[in-house]
This record gives structure tokens, C-alpha cells and sequence, in this order.
């Protein structure tokens, strides 16, 4: 598999699937979110295929497995409370965030477009999608103080864009 060989990396996916769906779908009881853990491991496995030393595949396997079930049900348990504080609160109070988070996202959207490709994709996935800056930087192929200079070169972007927004706002 390290050498970009398909076969080997089918072989590895077709011996140890099923295994390791079984052990996520037991801790979660959801076969589509177990299915998406393992399409998950198995992507990462294959995209740091080259970076990787292996002793025992089983047990690698098995333990991204287990740490990914638990980012997955902590992830879950963070969204459920997150829920269950919305629905203490009025259901216009949580529509009208719901109605706020849709426009600030359209809008850093709309922000983000305007930028060079490499800055977008870093921000987005740094800052909208919580993913660390070094791994972000890692998949680029970038040095983890370029993607800091990125994120923070759209963040200043950001900043003046609100500035000019809050002053049109003023003399509004």
C-alpha cells in the first residue's frame, strides 16, 4: 500500500471492512453513520498511506475505529446539547438564530469566494469546519506558518469587510 498499490490497499479494505463496520455499528447502532466512520478511516488510511509505519494493521485499524467512534459520540453528544438548549429557549429565539447562522454563512461565503483558492479551502476548513491547521496544511502541501499567514491574511479581510459593513450600517 505505501508503494500506491490499489490492489493491496482493496485487499487490506476487503479483509478488515466488515470487522471494523461491526465493531462501530455495535458502539453506535446506526449502520449510516458506522458506514461513514469507516469510509472515513479508510480515506485517511489511503491519503497518509506514505507517512504511515505500521507494525500491526488489525490493531491500527481497530484503534482509529475506536478513537473515531468516540470523536463521532462526542461530536453527537456537543450537538445534542446544543439542541437541548434551543429547545429550552423559545422556538422564535432558535428560528431566528437558525435564520442568523444562515446569513453570516451565506456572507463568509460570498466573502471567501472573492479569494485565491489555497486561502478559501484553508479558512474554510480551519475555521468553518474545526479541522486542525496543521493537518489542513499537511493536505495543501503547505508549511503549517504559510497556512497561519493564510488564515490570518482572510481574517484581516474579514475584519475590514465588517468594519466597512458596520459603517455603512452607521450612517444607515
Amino acid at each position: 500500500m505505501q508503494a500506491d498499490n490499489d490492489s493491496a490497499f482493496s485487499q487490506i479494505y476487503n479483509r478488515y471492512w466488515e470487522r471494523l463496520f461491526f465493531m462501530a455499528h455495535k458502539r453506535l447502532s446506526s449502520a449510516d453513520d458506522a458506514k461513514e466512520i469507516i469510509q472515513n478511516i479508510f480515506f485517511t488510511l489511503w491519503q497518509k498511506r506514505n507517512q504511515l509505519q505500521i507494525e500491526n494493521l488489525s490493531l491500527y485499524l481497530a484503534a482509529m475505529t475506536r478513537y473515531a467512534v468516540y470523536r463521532y459520540l462526542a461530536d453527537e453528544k456537543r450537538r445534542t446539547g446544543l439542541l437541548k438548549d434551543f429547545s429550552n429557549g423559545s422556538k422564535k429565539t432558535a428560528d431566528s438564530f437558525d435564520i442568523d447562522n444562515r446569513q453570516l454563512l451565506d456572507i463568509l461565503t460570498q466573502l471567501t469566494n472573492g479569494l485565491p483558492a489555497t486561502y478559501r479551502i484553508i479558512f474554510i476548513h480551519h475555521k468553518l469546519m474545526d479541522q486542525p491547521l496543521d493537518q489542513v496544511a499537511e493536505e495543501l502541501g503547505v508549511s503549517s506558518r504559510t497556512a497561519e499567514r493564510y488564515v490570518e491574511k482572510v481574517m484581516s479581510i474579514m475584519r475590514n469587510h465588517r468594519n466597512k459593513l458596520a459603517f455603512t450600517l452607521f450612517i444607515l
